[in-house]
């Protein structure tokens, strides 16, 4: 009996740090990929609302920022999820094949590949990464 209390306690702690998932609002209407030509639109401070495996799935909120510098320079910052403080982290971009390349700190043998799913003015919409797809409004 102390086995399955202890069990359940411990069940009860993890269920208690999960993560609320949102339902997704409409998927944006583009389907076809942003061929981008240069970083130009990308650039500027971006605030990173939700994630999710799929566009039509449901969404994990977010709220971090991510600046694209002219220099080739994206910084992160915010709430990290994963692990459960604030943190900044810098990398290295550039526009590759029409997507966004990035590099992963700390592992030079890796890089990162976002392509533009939807852009517009005020909203960006990248797949790809680990996360699947990044839902931004420009802050």
């Amino acid at each position: 009996m102390r086995t399955i209390l202890l069990f359940l306690a411990v069940v009860a702690t993890y269920a208690a740090q999960a993560v609320t998932i949102r339902q997704p609002s409409a998927p944006p209407e583009q389907s076809k990929p942003v061929q981008l030509q240069d970083a130009s639109p990308l650039l500027g401070t971006w605030t990173l609302v939700e994630v999710a495996p799929r566009i039509t799935g449901p969404r994990i909120p977010e709220n971090r920022t991510w600046e694209f510098k002219p220099d080739g320079t994206l910084i992160t910052s915010g709430y990290n999820r994963h692990f459960k403080t604030e943190d900044r982290q810098e990398f290295h971009y550039a526009i590759k094949d029409g997507m966004i390349v990035t590099d992963v700190p700390g592992r030079p043998d890796k890089q990162l590949v976002y392509q533009v799913y939807d852009l517009k003015d005020d909203t960006l919409v990248l797949q790809g990464g680990v996360e699947g797809f990044y839902f931004f409004k420009r802050k």
